[in-house]
């Protein structure tokens, strides 16, 4: 193969990617009105991490006030090496028995998607979070626990 080929093969290769992960968010946005809290959660191959870089763990959870509406922003904040490129998450949160949201998939090309719900509905006090696609360091992506306060 020519070099021009693999280069075209290549360029086809991500942009074919990029349209298959760029899909509308099941978010029900349009359910809720404006958030009154914004969150941003860092997603890295390390786990969840919050806005000053310290992951959520069992001791370390995201606290949410209760009957308000919440947005939460997933940021791809992986290290950019050769791996991290083609890497990407896609986060799911369970809202109650029937009934999980999920993100856009996040990656170095569309690097931030968002969740909206109202805390507490039906009584929930503790949602989870979690990566859906197999990735690097998924084992860290598996639990973030969000209480409602």
């Amino acid at each position: 193969m020519t070099r021009t080929a693999t280069r075209l093969l290549a360029a086809g290769t991500v942009f074919a990617f990029a349209l298959c992960t760029l899909q509308p968010a099941m978010t029900h946005a349009s359910t809720y009105g404006k958030p009154a809290l914004e969150v941003t959660v860092r997603v890295t191959e390390k786990g969840f991490l919050d806005e000053r870089g310290k992951p959520f763990g069992p001791k370390h959870h995201l606290k949410v006030p209760n009957g308000q509406v919440i947005k939460i922003t997933f940021v791809f904040s992986e290290e950019m090496n050769s791996l991290a490129i083609g890497d990407t998450h896609q986060i799911a949160m369970i809202v109650d028995d029937d009934e999980t949201l999920e993100t856009e998939k996040i990656w170095v090309f569309h690097k931030e998607s968002s969740i909206k719900f109202r805390a507490g509905e039906d009584g929930t006090t503790k949602y989870r979070a979690y990566c859906i696609v197999d990735c690097l360091g998924m084992e860290h992506l598996k639990n973030l626990v969000i209480k409602v306060v």
